[in-house]
């Protein structure tokens, strides 16, 4: 049987790909990760130290795709004039996220703002954060504190990731970032 498809948007894609664990966190959360085309080709690069120097690296989705972690997906007829629309409001790949999601009865995952107030709009149920996605895993997974802290880390660090305030884990995020 299929996992459950969850629909990601860039952001959250990288910031899952910076742990160096998205097949881990695929099958702790039962979860077949899904990108719709346009947001794959926002997909870009992570930040590595490597010999004191900063270096971007490119995230290869490929790796995800072979092992069945991720999908990437094309729109449907259906779903161009939705994606049209929210296209001159947002970013390509947010627009064919929530395209997607709405066409397809898809849960989606998304930590931009405007993206997250035109679901609302739309009556598309409430998408999960990058932090949500993060701390169901780590709860799920029974990883230590320490654990849960060199992931933040990496999102933090690698993705370039820094969480709004408003963000319902952010509390959770600062008790594991935070210390040291």
């Amino acid at each position: 049987m299929p996992r459950p498809a969850l629909l990601l948007d860039a952001c959250i894609a990288i910031n899952l790909a910076a742990t160096s664990q998205l097949q881990r966190i695929a099958a702790t959360l039962d979860a077949t990760f899904v990108l719709t085309r346009q947001a794959a080709a926002e997909v870009g690069h992570l930040r590595e130290i490597i010999d004191g120097e900063l270096v971007s690296t490119p995230i290869d989705l490929g790796q995800y795709t072979s092992d069945g972690t991720l999908q990437i997906i094309d729109l449907t007829p259906p779903e161009y004039p939705l994606y049209l629309e929210l296209a001159s409001i947002v970013d390509d790949g947010e627009a064919a996220t929530i395209a997607a999601a709405a066409h397809r009865n898809l849960r989606l995952g998304t930590d931009d703002r405007k993206a997250r107030r035109l679901c609302a709009e739309r009556h598309i149920p409430e998408p999960l954060r990058t932090l949500a996605l993060m701390h169901s895993y780590t709860d799920a997974a029974g990883l230590s504190h320490t654990q849960v802290r060199d992931l933040l880390i990496k999102i933090r660090d690698r993705a370039s990731f820094q969480p709004p305030r408003t963000d319902p884990d952010h509390k959770w995020w600062n008790d594991h970032i935070n210390d040291t």
